[in-house]
């Protein structure tokens, strides 16, 4: 099964070092997964509209929305989804109001643009956008709860390292490993759209993704529910953690793979 193989092969990777979580280079790779994933003239189709040579250009573009963040404060709810603290369940009605929108919202939207015949450059916007919010909601904190904004105002102690929950999986889970994400790639390259949980992970809709998020981000593993803040994590938080980072990733470059065929068929 592939979430149970991809966590068997990198346990022992994410044992051999710290390691730790999204950032540039988990979004780079979920874009590389879905590189991978592409059909010829889909590829085609995606660097013509990025006005990109390749593989590399599209990986930098899964970033992109990270930096427009800043310039843009107002896209900042578009990158996660908050739900009451006693939630079982995203429900897009109640947790992504239409004025300020969410990650479901933004992945449907933006996809509808790529889908259609607006001006390239709009499109190649819209792209950017999917690609990043596709990996955004794989992200477990990227389904937190409004008061603590998805662990963001939780202070915390990583490594020695005085950070916050949200920054441990934002920033911190996957950057002091870059061979673990490698490993990934290596890994998930041994599936074939043949595998049944392949089929059953690509054919789920954005908020099945999302409840999927809300689920790790419950587990105690996680140590989220619940933080007094001040908690200190160490290696065994990596241990625990690093190989579920790494399935996410897997999975959200898969889907928007999957995602990209259907739409610029």
């Amino acid at each position: 099964m592939i979430s149970r193989f991809i966590i068997g092969v990198l346990t022992a990777c994410a044992m051999s070092a710290p390691a730790f979580g999204w950032g540039d280079a988990g979004h780079r790779m979920v874009c590389h997964v879905a590189w991978d994933n592409l059909q010829d003239k889909q590829r085609g189709e995606v660097k013509a509209l990025l006005d990109v040579e390749g593989e590399a250009g599209f990986a930098d573009a899964c970033a992109w929305a990270n930096h427009d963040r800043d310039e843009h404060p107002e896209t900042k709810d578009w990158h996660v989804v908050y739900v009451p603290q006693d939630a079982r369940n995203v429900d897009v009605s109640r947790d992504c109001p239409e004025r300020t929108s969410c990650l479901i919202r933004e992945i449907e939207r933006n996809l509808q643009t790529v889908k259609s015949g607006a001006p390239r450059e709009q499109r190649a916007t819209a792209l950017k956008f999917l690609a990043h919010f596709v990996g955004d909601i794989h992200e477990p904190l990227r389904v937190g709860f409004a008061e603590d904004r998805g662990g963001e105002a939780i202070p915390a102690t990583f490594l020695g390292k005085a950070t916050t929950m949200r920054a441990m999986w934002d920033e911190d889970i996957l950057a002091t490993d870059p061979q673990a994400l490698e490993s990934l790639r290596a890994a998930y390259q041994a599936y074939t759209p043949l595998d049944r949980l392949f089929v059953e992970w690509i054919e789920t809709p954005p908020a099945a993704w999302a409840a999927e998020s809300l689920w790790i981000m419950r587990t105690p593993a996680t140590g989220y529910v619940g933080n007094p803040g001040g908690l200190v994590f160490d290696e065994v938080y990596v241990k625990q953690n690093m190989p579920v980072a790494l399935d996410r990733i897997a999975k959200a470059g898969m889907r928007l793979g999957h995602v990209l065929n259907e739409a610029l068929r």
